[in-house]
């Protein structure tokens, strides 16, 4: 078993990333990580060789913050790095079984508020295995807590820390070369996996903060939606988004742009009227975690490549 150990100066960094809310950490007497995730629930971390990981953002920062080799099972909707996609999948982290996940002997599962059933969560918290919970953030700011909350669970503050700092540079890098837009477009994200899935995404979740970061307006969020809402062909009419972003595979699923088009509603809008529809793999637009900046870039220049067509 590997004992995790924290020196007093390294702590007292996870302790400040912690002032704001994002994670309370101490470390027992016997030297192991004692972290309040974002259910309340206290967790003892004493192993990190074995770690399951219940979506793609949460196997993105282990990656990110040197631990990888650590990490024996992920959720379905991990997409990078490389190396992640030959481990075994223990299934959708919003739909969690507890078999998939003991399965893989882990010594520690990381999941966020989304994570689901909390039946399965306690199961595998009853065979022993801690489960550690975090926020899913909706802001920047609640993204760069998140690292550093990760980091400091996982014994490594450090660089938590530094790879908070490393995405806050590369988003504000991003933005910084932005040509401003004028007037500011409507942006829809809509959520799909084939017709019988069409959600449009807004208030609360990691399309918004990019869509107005890259200079756009989140019509989801000013048509009053937390969270997601079922589209409907009235409510997508009324949003009117000048552009439409969809995942990649679900787009692919309905027969391209053109069966896009063939939904009721989609058509009447003026990003339909126009073409101007945006398709992303599904892990790189909603996967708010190391290569944000990046997204954020190519997201940036492809809204005004569409909007000039």
């Amino acid at each position: 078993m590997t004992r995790l150990t924290v020196a007093v100066a390294v702590l007292s960094v996870a302790l400040a990333a912690c002032a704001d809310g994002s994670a309370e950490t101490t470390i027992s007497s016997s030297g192991d990580i004692v972290f309040v995730g974002a259910d309340g629930v206290e967790s003892t971390i004493t192993d990190t060789s074995r770690i399951v990981t219940l979506s793609g953002d949460l196997t993105e920062v282990v990656y990110a913050l040197g631990l990888g080799e650590g990490v024996v099972g992920r959720d379905v909707t991990t997409v990078y790095p490389e190396e992640a996609l030959d481990l075994p999948i223990v299934g959708i982290g919003r739909f969690l079984t507890a078999e998939g996940v003991l399965a893989e002997n882990p010594t520690l599962v990381l999941g966020d508020t989304q994570t689901a059933p909390a039946e399965a969560i306690e199961q595998i918290r009853s065979a022993g295995v801690p489960v550690v919970i975090f926020e899913v953030p909706s802001s920047f700011e609640e993204l760069y807590d998140k690292a550093r909350a990760i980091g400091a669970a996982l014994g490594v503050p450090e660089e938590g820390e530094a790879l908070a700092t490393a995405m806050e540079e590369s988003i504000q890098k991003a933005i910084a070369s932005a040509s401003p837009l004028d007037p500011a477009p409507g942006v829809a994200f809509v959520y799909t996996r084939g017709p019988d899935v069409m959600l449009l995404f807004g208030a609360g979740m990691t399309s918004r903060p990019v869509i107005e970061a890259a200079g756009g307006r989140d019509v989801g969020t000013e048509s009053g939606v937390v969270g997601t809402v079922n589209v409907t062909p009235e409510a997508l009419v009324a949003a009117a988004p000048d552009v439409i972003v969809v995942p990649e595979g679900g787009l692919e699923t309905l027969g391209g742009v053109e069966g896009l088009l063939e939904i009721p509603g989609f058509a009447e809008t003026p990003a339909g009227r126009e073409g101007r529809i945006l398709a992303y793999p599904e892990g790189d637009f909603l996967t708010f975690g190391p290569r944000i900046g990046e997204l954020l870039e190519t997201f940036i220049a492809d809204l005004r490549s569409v909007l000039e067509q």
